[in-house]
């Protein structure tokens, strides 16, 4: 009887946790991080890794993206709907659709191939679609209210919100943020090769910025990475929106300094484990220095 009740209290709190949002924001949060390695460091990465972290991150998305398969299928079927019915809008969006996938598979074919940091236009795409994605990363820390959610609800009992809903946000929030900050590590990288050192924090402080109104829109609009390219004007009009009006501009500022401090601070503890482990590997004892 005991075990039966906890198991369907378990049962309370995964479902409750797990409604896809956690894998599929961790899965957005790796595209970012993905992309990193291809545009600033191709060269020190062979292709059975790239292969093997494509892989895993799929398996990601598409396990994130199960539990919103229903809703997916019933707005495609609005939208075949639509196309069958002739609606010239629909018509538009399927053309502009195949002509993002095909610049898609030939930007993913160039990345995976190219040998040098060449930077052509499918590279420039790219780097457009970095941009696009990164905010999703540290997107997960305003996940924080399906933990508020949780456990204001009053359904799950104490001790699964302490041994489970806390635990998973933390780890869900932690993993996407580490993945922003590898991402700008990345880019500094990049910089730092070509000649370009000065550039770093001007650049890391831009991303800051961009990412804190992509952050805001995600969260109180509900625009998604890829309305950039599906409806960019709309999302033109509601950037424009937030940055002049008072209230949605004191949130991009507040998230904005949020995510400098935080970025340091998970930048140094990143770097030193970093050097931890190649003192490992050189045999040297960071208590001797």
């Amino acid at each position: 009887m005991f075990l039966n009740s906890v198991l369907n209290d378990l049962a309370a709190a995964f479902s409750n946790v797990y409604s896809g949002w956690i894998l599929w924001n961790l899965f957005l949060a790796a595209v970012p991080m993905f992309l990193s390695f291809l545009l600033f460091r191709r060269d020190r990465l062979s292709k059975a890794k790239i292969g093997t972290a494509l892989v895993l991150t799929s398996a990601v998305g598409v396990i994130g993206l199960w539990p919103r398969l229903p809703r997916v299928m019933r707005v495609q079927m609005q939208f075949t709907e639509a196309l069958i019915a002739g609606d010239r809008p629909a018509q538009i969006k399927l053309l502009w659709w195949v002509a993002l996938g095909l610049i898609s598979i030939g930007m993913s074919i160039f990345l995976f191939k190219r040998e040098k940091s060449r930077r052509t236009v499918l590279w420039w795409l790219g780097l457009v679609s970095f941009i696009a994605f990164l905010p999703n990363a540290p997107y997960l820390l305003t996940d924080i209210v399906h933990l508020i959610r949780a456990t204001s609800s009053g359904t799950i009992r104490v001790w699964a919100v302490a041994l489970v809903l806390i635990p998973l946000h933390a780890i869900a929030i932690l993993l996407g943020f580490e993945a922003y900050v590898i991402s700008l590590i990345n880019q500094a990288y990049y910089l730092k090769q070509r000649g370009n050192e000065r550039l770093i924090l001007p650049t890391e402080l831009l991303i800051h910025a961009l990412s804190a109104i992509g952050i805001y829109l995600g969260r109180f609009v509900r625009l998604n990475s890829w309305d950039f390219a599906t409806d960019p004007t709309n999302v033109l009009t509601l950037t424009l929106n937030a940055l002049t009006s008072k209230r949605p501009a004191a949130v991009v500022f507040v998230t904005f300094v949020i995510l400098s401090v935080l970025y340091w601070v998970m930048k140094q503890i990143t770097l030193g484990l970093k050097l931890r482990i190649y003192y490992a590997q050189q045999g040297i004892d960071a208590l001797d220095l």
